[in-house]
């Protein structure tokens, strides 16, 4: 996984909304672990246009140099650039200011960005979440920077790691916190990581009275004909529930009811907050009631499949 400082200009139509949009269709790229606040600019280069919204963005991807290039000019064909004339306006721009600690010199990829020793618009927002560029920030004259002006109310942020195995031990914990304490929705917010549990509440199904035929049955639970037959013990069922709220997505090739099952089976899986939590059979049966479709959304402790053990 390497690190991309990508800038974002905009200087046609609702900058500052072209920008917002880039940032959030960077994240199709890898992932988006701070972005700067955005910055009101002189025009750079030809001067005879508007002033332009900046920003800058630190993405972690998968995507090498040139891939990663190609991918950000197709962003921009998306959001509406057509290119005109070097320095022009343009709906949104977005250059690669550095790639890991890589120095590339090839036809149409520069690496470190040439001028970025040059561009405060750039180096300003950059400095701002990346600490290693703020010497070259600093080594700008005072009047470039002074004409860099944050956008009141703009703020940057950054996304902290997420470690799974610890937030999947909050969920469960969460989940069965909900469960003993009668709750039907349990909410966590810290930073930007917000985790919600919500119980599904059915109502018990109306006993009526047991009929004479039913009462006929042996006291093992069995049930006896009407035509006199031998009584026939019910088959023990073990009702396979949902842990997590999720999708769940039936495991391929898909069971259905009646198939015989030979052994503990994956059945399907729970996609929660990322994390894919099997849903096993938990030993030899048949399939007595399949629940849910795949791709449905399930709630906590929902019924998924019966199993005839």
């Amino acid at each position: 996984m390497a690190l991309a400082r990508i800038g974002l200009g905009s200087n046609v139509g609702d900058s500052a909304g072209n920008v917002e949009a880039a940032v959030a269709a960077l994240q199709r790229l890898g992932r988006v672990v701070a972005r700067s606040a955005l910055y009101a600019t002189p025009a750079w280069g030809v001067q005879d246009q508007a002033g332009f919204v900046n920003a800058a963005a630190l993405l972690e991807t998968e995507l090498a140099p040139r891939a990663l290039l190609e991918a950000l000019a197709g962003i921009e064909i998306e959001l509406g650039r057509v290119r005109t004339y070097r320095w022009g306006p343009r709906v949104i721009d977005l250059d690669i200011l550095a790639y890991d600690d890589l120095a590339i010199d090839e036809p149409d990829l520069v690496v470190p960005h040439p001028r970025l020793g040059e561009r405060a618009f750039a180096l300003v927002p950059l400095a701002e979440i990346d600490p290693t560029f703020a010497p070259a920030c600093a080594a700008l004259a005072a009047s470039e920077r002074a004409a860099v002006q944050r956008i009141p109310g703009a703020t940057a942020r950054t996304t902290r790691a997420v470690n799974w195995d610890e937030t999947l031990e909050r969920v469960r914990s969460a989940a069965g916190f909900c469960a003993t304490a009668g709750l039907t929705r349990f909410r966590i917010e810290e930073d930007d990581l917000s985790i919600e549990v919500r119980r599904s509440v059915r109502r018990a199904p109306a006993v009526l009275p047991p009929s004479a035929a039913e009462t006929a049955g042996s006291s093992n639970g069995s049930v006896a004909p009407s035509n006199g037959a031998a009584p026939v013990a019910e088959k023990p069922k073990n009702i396979l529930k949902a842990e997590f709220v999720g999708i769940v997505r039936l495991s391929r090739p898909a069971v259905a009811l009646g198939s015989v099952i030979g052994e503990d089976r994956e059945l399907a899986y729970v996609e929660a907050l990322g994390i894919r939590n099997p849903v096993r059979s938990g030993g030899p049966g048949r399939v007595a009631e399949v629940f849910v479709s795949d791709g449905q959304s399930v709630e906590y402790g929902q019924p998924l499949f019966s199993i005839d053990t």
